[in-house]
């Protein structure tokens, strides 16, 4: 009996020691992977920031294809979720988005099992010349349990070896992809509108457009407020020919009616174009208008289109009260 009374008490110390030295255990875990990928932030946020597409780059949908997978909430982005159920190795849980920052990093909440215990992801893209760094982390937070901090101390190597796998599986998926994401161009018929423009000229290398173009849409609305015409449309511009030096332009303003000339000769009566047209819908600063024509071109190019025609911007959001994040513009180029 004292051998068994021994036993026990030194099976009490020992738990006591290890209850004791795990209130020294970190009690938060983090790990986290990287990749250079040889795509463009945004395509690969696209893919990051909705559940539609993690099957395809998912480290643990080999593991059981036969498992049951349930998408809801949002598409993309805050409250997008993924509801799983698999063999022993899938087991069940849950995935959901709780933040998303365009083009930045996407976080999401886990919880594994009948576990009321969340574990959290977070996704980050950061611009590395003309790659980008795709960042993957786990962080995971147990507070004051003890038996749990001693399964901190083991998880990384647990778990890294799926990320470093679910990094590689999502380069391979994204580069597979097109070049550009087309996603957000359409073929149009446009109709005749009738306008009043104002030719002009800036130099590409004064930092001077913006305020050149002001400057000439000032002039058209001085002349349609002083003659009591209405404007029926957002404002546009007109490309006439831009090189590395000098950007030539028409601003342009749709009116209601354009019978009225400049005694000026400054403000020309005119109509828009009237055809088939390329839209492409621009997100974002302006400054970054360069990026989208460079999309624009090679859908033309990849679908063997032929231009017909000055292309020409329509700022669809006032800039004086949108963030410059939210703007949008409708770039069009006439085709044959």
């Amino acid at each position: 009996m004292k051998t068994l009374r021994y036993i026990v008490l030194a099976l009490f110390f020992l738990l006591l020691v290890a209850v004791v030295v795990g209130f020294f255990l970190p009690s938060t875990v983090h790990m986290e992977r990287s990749i250079i990928i040889n795509r463009d932030k945004v395509t690969i946020f696209k893919v990051i920031n909705s559940f539609e597409n993690f099957n395809k780059w998912s480290p643990w949908y080999e593991l059981d294809k036969n498992a049951q997978y349930e998408i809801s909430g949002a598409k993309v982005g805050v409250s997008s979720k993924l509801t799983w159920s698999g063999n022993k190795s899938v087991g069940k849980g849950s995935n959901e988005i709780i933040e998303s920052v365009t083009n930045n990093h996407i976080k999401t909440i886990m919880y594994f099992g009948k576990s009321d215990t969340p574990a959290y992801s977070t996704i980050s893209v950061l611009d590395d010349g003309d790659k980008t760094k795709v960042t993957w982390a786990f962080d995971n937070d147990f507070g004051m349990n003890v038996f749990y901090r001693y399964f901190g101390l083991v998880i990384e190597d647990m778990i890294s070896p799926d990320y470093e796998k679910g990094l590689i599986n999502l380069k391979k998926h994204v580069e597979s992809l097109p070049l550009y994401d087309y996603s957000n161009i359409s073929v149009e018929t446009t109709l005749p509108h009738a306008v009043y423009t104002y030719e002009s000229s800036a130099s590409m290398n004064d930092g001077q457009i913006s305020v050149v173009i002001g400057d000439a849409y000032a002039k058209i609305i001085a002349f349609i407020t002083k003659n009591n015409i209405a404007m029926n449309g957002t404002p546009k511009i007109i490309t006439k020919s831009f090189d590395e030096n000098i950007f030539e332009f028409e601003a342009a303003i749709p009116v209601v009616d354009n019978n009225l000339k400049d005694e000026l000769g400054e403000i020309i009566a005119s109509e828009t174009y009237a055809g088939t047209a390329i839209k492409l819908i621009h997100k974002g600063s302006y400054s970054n208008f360069k990026q989208s024509y460079t999309v624009l071109e090679a859908y033309i190019a990849r679908n063997k289109l032929i231009k017909n025609g000055n292309s020409w911007e329509d700022f669809i959001s006032d800039p004086e009260n949108t963030p410059e994040e939210n703007l949008v513009t409708h770039i069009y180029q006439p085709i044959k």
